[in-house]
């Protein structure tokens, strides 16, 4: 079916306006940038094991194990992925606030509890920034 330009996809809540293309565009946006970023770290011989950990206190977009060849292995890192289509706002990383890298750290508590007998060695915290098709690592950004 299509829509023409005109039609928009939108319901008013309490006066509010919601846009659900916009919102599904977000999420679309996101999941391509997920799997982006999970495709980059496999590349490079991390191991994926979860994408998209939910838990009250805050989420984990993916779960992995570092390589054999890198210094920190074994280690569990847990990623934030930013994925901005152009740099208009600033390059996703920037985005990366106290609050957001506490509620990682709460959800990445949070997935190890739920596997026991996990031995990560060490963790990690890092985000892969995708701006205007730019990927940018940082490792460790926060002093787990």
């Amino acid at each position: 079916m299509c829509h023409s330009s005109s039609m928009t996809d939108t319901h008013r809540t309490s006066g509010q306006v919601h846009n659900h293309r916009h919102r599904r565009n977000l999420r679309t946006v996101g999941a391509r940038g997920e799997d982006t970023a999970a495709a980059w770290f496999i590349d490079r011989g991390y191991d994926l094991l979860d994408r998209n950990f939910f838990t009250r206190r805050g989420e984990v977009d993916i779960v992995l194990r570092t390589p054999p060849d890198h210094p920190d292995h074994p280690a569990v890192v847990f990623v934030e992925v930013k994925w901005r289509l152009n740099d208009r706002y600033g390059a996703g990383a920037e985005a990366i606030t106290p609050a957001k890298l506490a509620a990682v750290r709460h959800a990445a508590r949070d997935w190890l509890a739920q596997h026991p007998g996990l031995n990560p060695g060490s963790l990690r915290i890092d985000v892969l920034d995708i701006t205007a098709g730019e990927i940018t690592h940082y490792e460790g950004v926060d002093g787990w």
